[in-house]
């Protein structure tokens, strides 16, 4: 069973870098990205994300569209917010809710987290209103599959009744 929460994630900072490419090559965008934030002085201050809005399963494995990234303290360069430093987009989150679960173990019965929280925005009256966002939970590398553990975030807006 898919322990299923809804949360308010604050405002944030995030660098990233967009691929369109396959998804299992995600461990060396997230190195990536970590080094791109180093090498441009900036301070990572939060886990390692990807996101997407495609269906993984219509799409070639080699065409996937998605973004990984790191929220960052602060992304001015001299005094000035920054939108693009070479291949690092930055950009504001605002203030959202999302419903949100943790999935343990292998991607193989992903679709099975992602459709208990497509169900319960459903059956409470939730809208999604943007991407897939797996949150990478640091794992040990020597960690049996079965211990890694993602938490997942569907941004969503209630449109039920008001109290």
């Amino acid at each position: 069973m898919v322990e299923i929460e809804v949360k308010k994630i604050p405002e944030q900072k995030l660098a990233y870098v967009p691929h369109t490419d396959s998804f299992s090559k995600l461990p060396e965008f997230i190195k990536e990205v970590g080094e791109l934030i180093a090498e441009n002085n900036l301070e990572a201050v939060g886990l390692p994300y990807g996101s997407y809005e495609n269906d993984m399963e219509e799409r070639a494995e080699t065409t996937q569209m998605f973004e990984v990234g790191m929220p960052v303290k602060n992304f001015d360069i001299d005094g000035k917010p920054a939108a693009r430093i070479g291949k690092l987009g930055l950009k504001e989150l605002t203030e959202h809710t999302v419903i949100a679960a943790r999935h343990k173990g292998s991607h193989k019965n992903f679709d099975k987290t992602i459709k208990a929280m497509v169900n319960y925005a459903i059956e409470n009256h939730y809208d999604i209103v943007g991407p897939i966002t797996e949150i990478y939970i640091p794992t040990p590398e020597d960690a049996p599959i079965e211990d890694v553990e993602t938490e997942v975030h569907l941004p969503v807006i209630y449109m039920g009744p008001r109290d």
